[in-house]
């Protein structure tokens, strides 16, 4: 049966968030109801159907064959169900912990940019189960007819038997009533999902505005979550914040060096547990550029920001990042199976300009992929390739370091290897379903999920090489 959780006087304290300054806790503001709506799996039947349909990809005569089945898709969250009557949601991002897949959804009506909210606010957050050997199950589902979700991140407390979801996006603010200078809709929430009962529990949600019109990332570091905003114009509007899990205050801020915020990642090798590199891919108006920031945290003290430094942008030098004219960008660290390499390096998905490299160091960027519009990567260590995805071009693989070392000379860097098509069994809503890849998961080695905008989501496993 369908449960309406109401959530009254939720306490969050909104943070004075001034550059490089320990932000001074204000007055606990009292959230309207989040008007949370929690489905059962029993009230959303067929929200997963199973796929067994494999394709192929090699690159040239030498490449090793990669070999894919679609295991499963979810369709999009539609509009015939409350509260959601004048929108589907399209799958925004993708983020796996374990066995369970975690997908936040919003609007579709939004034009260019997801800042630019043209319609009606609406969020979702839904879990699907890898429930056996090439099985997905629909698990559990909530709706913020409030919200719309842009990333997302989670951590697994086995303390407690929960994992924590969090997501990146914006609410409405002309009904959140939140009392925060400069807070034009930016939020990040918290959701816990009990993964011994397996179903979200709507009491845990918890929520925290932020300066800004839109939260656009999150990643976490040892645990300590970062969140990033902007407003999809180039303006000087964003900002980096590190909140605490419990979403009670913020612990460190800085807007002074981010115009608008568009991807965060964390270099993986300088993580320990007091410290990370964090990199931040931002825009002020044309100038698309990365930043880095070195954090550190320790002995109960919130995380000290270095200011940061340009790490590659259109001024210093190298190739011109052409202007990010879609609604996102992307960035992760191609980091191989065994150790740092030459071939391993910050990678930048820059819409309509493709891939571009960032190397290791400060200064100049370089072309790396064109496959057309590139609107989400991530890489696969265990293979050594790059998922670019190309919007409706589908999605493209791409000879990373140690499969074209391995493929020998007639395979070089960034070649590809072949390229993703949709699935032919897929039935949609009202017709064809799109194959327009915004996000992309690969988890327990060789388990991938794509969150395909207004085409639902596709999960996919590679076989053992």
């Amino acid at each position: 049966m369908k449960k309406i959780a109401t959530i009254l006087s939720l306490a969050v304290i909104a943070a004075a968030c001034n550059r490089d300054e320990a932000p001074a806790a204000a007055a606990p503001v009292d959230a309207k109801s989040a008007g949370v709506v929690h489905y059962d799996p029993s009230d959303l039947p067929g929200s997963v159907q199973n796929l067994n349909e494999s394709f192929s990809v090699s690159a040239k005569a030498a490449g090793t064959q990669l070999n894919y089945t679609y295991r499963g898709y979810a369709k999009p969250v539609d509009n015939n169900a409350t509260p959601f009557d004048s929108d589907d949601l399209s799958a925004a991002a993708v983020f796996a912990v374990d066995d369970v897949v975690f997908v936040c959804w919003h609007t579709n009506g939004n034009g260019a940019s997801p800042l630019g909210n043209s319609s009606a606010f609406g969020g979702s957050i839904a879990a699907y189960k890898l429930s056996g050997v090439g099985q997905y199950t629909f698990m559990d589902r909530v709706d913020f007819p409030e919200h719309d979700f842009f990333k997302m991140s989670a951590h697994k407390n086995t303390s407690t038997g929960n994992i924590e979801v969090f997501v990146a996006g914006q609410r409405n603010p002309d009904l959140s009533g939140y009392l925060l200078a400069n807070h034009a809709g930016a939020t990040v929430s918290r959701i816990d999902y009990d993964y011994i009962n397996d179903e979200f529990w709507e009491p845990s949600f918890e929520e925290l505005p932020l300066p800004g019109v839109a939260a656009t990332d999150i990643v976490a570091a040892a645990s300590h979550y970062f969140v990033l905003t902007g407003n999809g114009q180039g303006t000087n509007s964003g900002g980096i914040f590190e909140v605490n899990r419990s979403l009670d205050y913020v612990l460190k801020a800085d807007q002074g060096n981010v115009e608008d915020g568009i991807a965060l990642c964390i270099d993986p090798t300088t993580v320990t547990p007091t410290s990370a590199d964090l990199y931040v891919l931002d825009r002020a108006l044309t100038d698309y550029r990365v930043q880095k920031a070195s954090v550190s945290w320790g002995g109960g003290a919130s995380t000290s920001f270095s200011t940061l430094s340009s790490h590659s942008d259109n001024t210093a030098g190298g190739a011109v990042i052409t202007p990010i004219n879609v609604e996102r960008g992307d960035m992760e660290f191609a980091l191989g199976r065994f150790a740092a390499t030459d071939f391993d390096s910050l990678l930048i998905a820059v819409g309509t300009g493709g891939v571009y490299e960032a190397g290791t160091g400060a200064g100049g960027i370089s072309n790396a992929a064109f496959n057309g519009i590139c609107t989400g990567i991530a890489f696969d260590p265990g293979l050594g390739v790059l998922y670019y995805s190309a919007g409706e071009g589908g999605m493209w693989v791409l000879a990373m370091g140690e499969y074209a070392t391995n493929a020998g000379p007639l395979v070089s860097l960034y070649d590809n290897i072949g390229r993703f098509v949709p699935p032919s069994t897929v039935s949609g809503i009202g017709g064809s379903v799109p194959f327009n890849v915004k996000d992309i998961s690969v988890y327990q080695s060789r388990h991938i999920a794509l969150a395909s905008g207004d085409g639902g989501v596709y999960f996919l496993q590679r076989d053992k090489n």
